[in-house]
């Protein structure tokens, strides 16, 4: 009889520890999931903004390369860009948060 008891109580301690295990795991995930969209909408954002800007310069067929970045020191995204009159330098493009112009 006793054997039986904590056979059951065994199984319900295993139930529960399963739940909470899931509800972490899932916490975990939900979060991490909040950062990364954030941070995939903010470069979407400034992506847009910056070849907006090169559209409207009529920079477009002038571009060599370009690149966004993530700066960690500033905690933002910028483009380097080279164009193919001067493939020996590249210029950086930061875009103000407030105003949404290039720097």
């Amino acid at each position: 009889m006793e054997f039986n008891a904590n056979k059951k109580m065994s199984t319900e301690n295993g139930k529960v520890i399963k739940i909470l295990v899931t509800i972490i795991i899932v916490t975990i995930l939900l979060a991490t999931g909040m950062i990364y969209m954030n941070y995939f909408n903010k470069k979407k954002e400034i992506t847009e903004v910056i070849d907006a800007n090169i559209t409207e310069n009529n920079y477009e067929d002038k571009i060599k390369e370009k690149e966004i970045s993530f700066d960690w020191k500033l905690g933002t995204y910028y483009a380097n860009i080279v164009f193919k009159d001067e493939t020996e330098n590249y210029y950086e493009f930061y875009v103000k948060d407030d105003s949404k112009k290039l720097m």
